[in-house]
């Protein structure tokens, strides 16, 4: 409760006195700025390193961070009034939360997947920020709660994704009106069941949209390095992630596991990345989108160099509201 009553006054500072405050956190890499809000930020929310836990301490963790992110209120409300409707999936009972708009293209749809590193957060902690993006684009959402590691190993999250896309695809929506999304971990997971349908010859998503997204388990690009600790995610914790999704270690040469080992030259939708500056993920990010540009394929790549991983999820932050209000015009364009 105290936690989000400071929340609330900290967003209503001045930007010019958090950078009195918070000078020595205006750190410089590759010659950016951390954004000052963020830093300032980032100072006064509290860390917890995973990568210490056990597993049987795993689902009690889960539910405190899920429950504080809940609380804390980080993303801006939708200006305008968002009808929700749950569904469950018939195979596990998985949530799969509908979003609709007012005014809304309704033979379009997005299928979205939420961050968390396959091991926390849920369709609830990412229901403000979903909500804010299917009001600002004005298509239906459909974000899917699909089952955590480690009691979960891949590819049941990926197995959980492709029958939220046949469901879709059953409710009358053409796979081509149908876009992938998701942050961090649903943004691989997007991807993951992209790779998955393209190597089978199966029918694609009209377009994907991956936000800040795991790529690579090795863990060893030189954004890993430059920002292992003090930008929200941490390389350790990033590892720690990689290990609870692992089912073999097999997985590692699977390009649905590992999205840099793809056949570039196989069929992929429309596709954009976004990458932020102070994110360990930034390189291999940066990396797949090079691979999907050799390929051939129609890829962009949107990047923030003041921002950290998580951005997304933070619009009360000023720099990440404008950061995010860009990327989703530049969705919209290819929806």
């Amino acid at each position: 409760m105290l936690q989000a009553l400071a929340l609330k006054v900290f967003f209503f500072v001045p930007i010019w006195v958090l950078k009195i405050f918070f000078f020595k956190k205006l750190t410089v890499i590759r010659g950016h700025q951390f954004d000052p809000q963020a830093a300032a930020f980032l100072s006064v929310t509290p860390k917890t390193n995973l990568s210490v836990l056990s597993d049987n301490q795993i689902a009690e963790t889960r539910k405190t961070i899920d429950e504080s992110r809940k609380k804390n209120k980080l993303s801006l409300s939708p200006s305008s009034k968002i009808t929700k409707k749950d569904h469950l999936l018939p195979n596990h009972k998985l949530l799969l939360r509908e979003y609709q708009p007012i005014n809304c293209d309704e033979k379009k749809a997005v299928l979205y997947f939420h961050g968390g590193g396959y091991v926390l957060s849920s369709v609830d902690t990412h229901d403000d920020m979903v909500s804010y993006m299917s009001d600002s684009l004005g298509i239906k959402f459909y974000s899917l709660d699909y089952r955590l590691s480690p009691e979960n190993k891949y590819p049941d999250s990926l197995n959980d994704a492709l029958e939220a896309y046949a469901w879709l695809i059953n409710k009358g929506f053409s796979p081509k009106e149908i876009s992938v999304c998701g942050d961090s971990a649903g943004a691989h997971l997007a991807a993951s069941m992209v790779h998955y349908l393209s190597n089978r010859d199966l029918e694609l998503p009209g377009s994907q949209f991956l936000i800040y997204p795991m790529c690579d388990p090795s863990c060893s690009t030189e954004s890993y390095e430059l920002l292992s600790s003090g930008y929200f995610l941490t390389k350790s914790n990033m590892i720690w992630f990689w290990d609870k999704l692992r089912g073999h270690k097999e997985d590692d040469v699977d390009s649905s596991f590992n999205l840099l080992k793809f056949d570039f030259e196989k069929k992929l939708p429309s596709t954009i990345i976004v990458t932020a500056g102070f994110d360990p993920l930034c390189d291999e990010g940066e990396i797949y989108a090079y691979l999907l540009h050799k390929g051939k394929h129609n890829v962009k790549q949107l990047h923030y160099p003041a921002m950290f991983h998580g951005f997304a999820s933070v619009t009360k932050l000023k720099a990440a509201q404008i950061a995010v209000e860009d990327f989703l015009r530049e969705y919209k364009k290819i929806l």
